[in-house]
């Protein structure tokens, strides 16, 4: 049985409050780091951005690797994406729960072809509000 997107929520909720402030964030990023191979074998470093590794992480805690993939790099991801047929940009979708979302802070209009600079999963959706776990 393949995993779900809620199995990767699941693993998403029970990592909320793990940040470098109170140092739980390596956790995440040794979830990452001991997992074989590794994204153009790049072992991920605590001055890392690691929102990405985050994602990977859930999904290699969850059995989600052959559906999400991993990666270090938003950039990155998104070819994963496209290479798995599962990547959306036209600006007409609504995030579904469960949906990994990737952010452009540069820009707020559609399509938003720019860099991605964040990614997360969407937690909750209602009306034009997005709830995202990252």
């Amino acid at each position: 049985m393949s995993a779900t997107a809620n199995d990767v929520l699941n693993v998403a909720r029970g990592w909320l409050g793990y940040s470098e402030a109170n140092g739980k964030f390596k956790e995440i990023l040794d979830v990452y780091n001991n997992h074989k191979p590794l994204a153009r074998n790049y072992k991920i470093k605590t001055t890392d951005h690691w929102c990405d590794c985050f994602v990977s992480a859930c999904a290699i805690k969850a059995g989600a690797v052959d559906i999400i993939g991993t990666e270090v790099g938003c950039e990155r991801h998104i070819d994963i994406f496209k290479k798995k047929g599962i990547w959306i940009e036209d600006g007409t979708i609504k995030p579904q729960v469960g949906d990994i979302i990737l952010f452009n802070w540069d820009t707020k209009t559609q399509p938003n072809d720019g860099h991605a600079d964040h990614i997360g999963f969407v937690e909750q959706q209602y009306g034009n509000t997005i709830v995202c776990i990252e």
